[in-house]
């Protein structure tokens, strides 16, 4: 539905899903990103080593803006007008299904730590007495295993990434859609407009019918 709101309440509604768009685009696209280099890198490398601060500094950047957006979005619903105060409530919400990606990913990925440890010195140092052929066994052993730590991890990033760009998609339109002064349908039905603000089915009906209240 299209209400008859201000730029400034326009305004103050875009501002949620160009925090989200910070968020899903900045944060957690390079959450994936270092996952998948880390999961190419060699076990001894900086990157590897690097891996996991690598990821948990986007990662709590992420957390606080969502932390933010909720709090935000509480304050909003008690002291901003309607307008604003729904399109918080939708970013807001929108969150639990990027929470619950970190968690089906960090499942996945957490397999990843039952393969092989990395660790070419004590690999070595660990079949030092053991024959040649034995030797080239636990080689072969331990190099099959860091593939499939590494297969793992690739594996978990896939349901974050495809979170991410879903709710890219879905912030995106959002974001046109307070630009209008539209709310969705079914977050009005929740969250219901004050009696004072009439919803219209598109924009055209909305500025004719306030052409017509003007006396245009």
């Amino acid at each position: 539905m299209f209400y008859a709101v201000d730029e400034v309440q326009r305004r103050r509604g875009r501002a949620p899903h160009e925090l989200a768009m910070i968020n899903l685009v900045l944060f957690n696209l390079l959450i994936g990103v270092v996952l998948l280099a880390g999961s190419m890198a060699e076990p001894d490398s900086l990157l590897a080593r690097l891996k996991w601060p690598a990821v948990a500094v986007p990662l709590a950047a992420s957390l606080a803006v969502m932390v933010y957006t909720w709090l935000r979005a509480r304050r909003a619903a008690e002291q901003d007008a309607w307008f604003a105060a729904a399109h918080w409530r939708l970013t807001a919400g929108r969150w639990r299904v990027l929470l619950i990606a970190y968690a089906v990913s960090a499942a996945v990925v957490s397999l990843a730590f039952f393969g092989g440890d990395g660790d070419t010195a004590a690999l070595a140092a660990r079949i030092a007495d053991l024959p040649p052929a034995m030797q080239e066994m636990e080689r072969h052993k331990a190099a099959s295993q860091d593939m499939g730590a590494a297969i793992w991890a690739r594996i978990g990033v896939v349901p974050l990434l495809l979170t991410v760009m879903a709710l890219i998609m879905l912030e995106s339109g959002a974001l046109y859609q307070a630009g209008r002064g539209e709310v969705p349908d079914a977050l009005a039905e929740r969250l219901p407009p004050p009696p004072d603000l009439t919803g219209y089915a598109d924009p055209v009906a909305r500025d004719a019918a306030l052409g017509s209240t003007d006396g245009t």
